[in-house]
């Protein structure tokens, strides 16, 4: 099965210096992402996508390995899917 990756429409957040700011409003904690979580949070923002567009992505804009970037990504999706902050839902 194919998963779609979208942002959760009840956070607030904001690009601030590169990095993503966000704020779970229903349990008021604050998360901030990397330069590179920031690149991977925009490839959300205004249309949900699978994990291999956002993979996709990242190889053709950063000098990575695709075995460590699908690693890392990987880990991300799940913790931001883990923490609410995405939301995955079938393709």
């Amino acid at each position: 099965m194919t998963s779609l990756y979208s942002i959760n429409p009840d956070l607030a957040w904001r690009v601030i210096d590169n990095e993503v700011v966000i704020l779970k409003i229903k349990t008021t904690t604050y998360y901030s992402l990397d330069p590179i979580g920031t690149f991977i949070w925009k490839r959300m923002e205004k249309t949900p996508k699978t994990r291999e567009e956002i993979l996709k992505s990242i190889l053709e804009e950063f000098e990575v390995e695709n075995t460590t970037a699908s690693n890392d990504l990987d880990e991300l999706i799940a913790d931001l899917v883990r923490e609410e902050l995405i939301l995955e839902s079938a393709a």
